[in-house]
């Protein structure tokens, strides 16, 4: 009986060194590398380096290849090498235990993390939505558009032409097929679950998502930004949760800068549900600098993309009612979940981050929300999931209606449009943006005064029939940036801009007999 356990022991032994699960790769430095960040054609579009070129943003080695002569070497070692992270100057490898403890021994390797047992994806879904179901009444998405003011934006011709969305989510199964994703422009598609381009697999979770933005069916179902292009990308591994799902964000996020993407949006988040306990993040871990998708999301904001995120399911959760990273990252655009009421719906996450940082930043429809699933239906459909590519959408038509925006520009622009700008907190955020407030707001004092230009650059002129007393300029913080005493007959009045940022500005403007307009215009570089 020893003997025999003794065998067992020794086979069971051997099959777990044979067992080939996933880790990251870290490598120290990228030495002798043959790219030069003087030449960034040669690893980067014309779009991703026009993208830092309009933003001002640098290109430095962080943004240079892995050497390939390592990727060569642990190769060599009998790895199998997937993807690459110029960020994180690292390799996901898919191999046994006893080559990753050889290749942790290579002199140009930091060190590796174990990140997936070996399982591959089945159907499933750890994915929190609800369907309200098919058929029912005014099941057109006007509404949950109309919110945004994405109707007006509609009016003036903007449908995100020239502006490149990247979303990662799960599947896109009925894309392909489908009428209402028929006029899509995707320029790239790819599932980094199973390394090949089969997105149109597993489930309808991102085919939901994506039709807030893409789909479009005549008279019945309107997307916020249709004529944007995409890059759809599968990151989430189901049904399991293992951390390769954040590295799979992080590969798909680079893939997306070096194609020229501006908007990234995700629909996923994570917590402390891996499959693999020793993965859990606790709330202090919320920082907006410890997970890997939010350091993945910072750093795809650092190159002038903007990224929007659901803030989470968690709001039921009474352990665990916050945020969900990516959403605590510092620059990424968070969004929660309202009702057709405008309260929040019950399962949107609260904030703040572990810093103290007011999340979520805005709300959108996503109790109830109207999408378009796998098999062409108009479906209702609940979850901060579907909040977030509206705002997505929305800050698509913004961008192409002020290309001249850097990505911080446009965060800061999309929270002034918000209705609870002066008054935000942790369930609400910045409240729901539309722009409807942007426009009303410098239309309505348009009866007495004249603006030119609007949106303004260098000099802003504002002229009425009535004297001018005053003009106080504070910025989207409530801060003075100016005020200035005019004479008793002046009807006229030019204010040098040149050494403001851009964004917008609130002007109270004081009229004879103290008469006052307040009015926000906004700033374009």
């Amino acid at each position: 009986m020893v003997r025999i356990s003794l065998v067992i022991y020794f086979l069971l032994t051997a099959l777990i060194l044979k067992a080939q699960n996933r880790y990251v790769v870290f490598f120290t430095d990228k030495d002798n590398s043959p790219y030069s960040i003087s030449q960034p054609q040669e690893f980067l579009s014309a779009k991703a380096i026009d993208r830092r070129v309009k933003q001002n943003i640098a290109i430095t080695e962080q943004d240079l290849p892995v050497n390939q002569t390592y990727v060569d070497q642990v190769k060599n070692l009998g790895a199998e090498v997937y993807f690459k992270s110029k960020w994180f100057n690292a390799v996901l490898v898919q191999t046994t235990s006893d080559v990753i403890l050889d290749i942790e021994n290579l002199s140009f390797v930091s060190n590796a993390e174990l990140v997936a047992n070996n399982s591959r994806l089945k159907e499933g879904s750890r994915i929190s939505f609800t369907e309200d179901g098919e058929g029912v009444e005014a099941v057109a998405n006007g509404f949950q558009n109309s919110l945004l003011g994405v109707d007006i934006l509609h009016e003036d011709g903007l449908y995100g032409e020239g502006i490149t969305i990247a979303f990662m989510d799960s599947g896109f199964t009925g894309v392909n097929t489908q009428s209402a994703f028929n006029g899509m422009l995707i320029d790239m598609e790819l599932n980094l679950v199973e390394n090949d381009n089969n997105i149109y697999q597993y489930q309808d979770h991102g085919t939901r998502v994506l039709s807030t933005v893409a789909a479009q069916i005549a008279d019945e179902y309107q997307g916020v930004a249709p004529n944007a292009n995409f890059l759809l990308f599968v990151t989430e591994d189901l049904p399991t949760e293992y951390r390769i799902e954040e590295y799979n964000f992080l590969f798909a996020a680079e893939m997306a800068d070096s194609a020229g993407v501006d908007i990234i949006n995700t629909s996923l988040g994570y917590n402390n549900f891996f499959t693999v306990s020793s993965m859990d993040y606790t709330y202090e871990e919320m920082d907006g600098a410890t997970t890997v998708i939010t350091r993945a999301s910072e750093l795809a904001f650092e190159r002038g993309i903007l990224v929007v995120t659901s803030v989470g399911n968690e709001g039921r959760n009474g352990d665990w009612p916050y945020l969900t990273a990516p959403a605590d990252g510092p620059n990424v655009l968070s969004v929660g979940s309202i009702r057709e009421d405008g309260s929040k719906s019950d399962f949107s996450s609260i904030g703040p981050n572990a810093n103290g940082q007011t999340k979520p930043e805005v709300m959108a429809l996503g109790s109830g929300a109207t999408v378009v699933n796998s098999s062409g239906n108009v479906v209702g459909a609940s979850g901060t999931s579907f909040s977030s590519p509206q705002i997505a959408g929305y800050a698509a038509l913004l961008w192409q209606q002020y290309p001249d925006l850097t990505n911080k520009e446009l965060f800061d622009l999309i929270l002034s449009s918000a209705n609870r700008f002066q008054s935000p907190d942790n369930e609400y955020g910045y409240g729901v943006p539309s722009y409807k407030k942007l426009i009303t707001s410098v239309d309505e004092g348009l009866e007495r005064l004249s603006i030119f230009p609007n949106p303004f650059n260098e000099n802003v002129t504002i002229s009425t029939n009535e004297h001018i007393q005053m003009i106080f300029v504070y910025d989207q913080m409530g801060r003075l940036i100016m005020s200035n005493k005019f004479n008793s007959l002046d009807t006229e009045a030019s204010i040098d801009t040149s050494e403001w940022h851009s964004g917008l500005y609130i002007f109270n403007i004081v009229l004879s007999n103290n008469q006052q307009e307040k009015l926000k215009l906004l700033k374009v570089r």
